[in-house]
């Protein structure tokens, strides 16, 4: 049964951050393997730390690649400034094919990162739904959120922790579109 008058209509924004060659080592994977992609399946946010699951596909030696920068746990795969944050993280690989990697990752101290899932769910609190991809070199992010509010303050946020060589654009900001028929399997066959 679906309660009314719980949540307001479910707002949804999307917004791309584009990444300078030379200036994060896990996005210059991307641009080196172009048809190398990372898809986030899920992403859970708490006022201090963070756990996902991502997807990624590719050649095998891009896959190769990626396992040696992306699991290096010394460096922030989502930090966007350029001080990184003292956060410790872990992986663990759920799924290894020869092309393919579907990877867990706990991150801890998010409430000091600037990472796209720790400022967004600061600005706008629980209930933040995200769906992430990197290609190229561009990391795109689609959120839902069931607050009503103006993001602008959020995007100043963004904006503003972006070290040298990152730009954001904002794609999209309105009501929920038919996810259903833009979502991707997160883990193809």
């Amino acid at each position: 049964m679906v309660s009314k008058g719980l949540l307001p209509s479910v707002k949804e924004f999307e917004f791309t951050i584009r990444f300078t060659a030379g200036t994060d080592p896990v996005m210059d994977l991307f641009q080196e393997y172009p048809t190398l992609r990372l898809r986030n399946a899920t992403c859970t946010v708490t006022g201090d730390a963070m756990w996902r699951i991502d997807h990624v596909d590719g050649p095998a030696d891009a896959i190769s690649a990626f396992d040696d920068v992306f699991l290096d746990d010394s460096h922030c795969n989502e930090c966007l400034d350029e001080h990184c944050c003292s956060g410790t993280r872990e992986y663990q690989i759920l799924d290894r094919r020869p092309t393919a990697r579907t990877v867990y990752t706990y991150h801890t101290k998010t409430d000091r990162c600037c990472a796209v899932p720790a400022i967004v769910t600061d600005h706008i609190g629980d209930g933040v739904v995200y769906e992430s991809n990197r290609t190229g070199g561009e990391y795109r992010w689609r959120v839902l959120s069931p607050v009503d509010t103006s993001l602008d303050a959020l995007f100043d946020q963004l904006d503003s922790s972006l070290r040298d060589g990152l730009t954001l654009n904002i794609d999209r900001m309105g009501n929920a579109e038919l996810w259903r028929d833009k979502t991707q399997p997160a883990f193809p066959h």
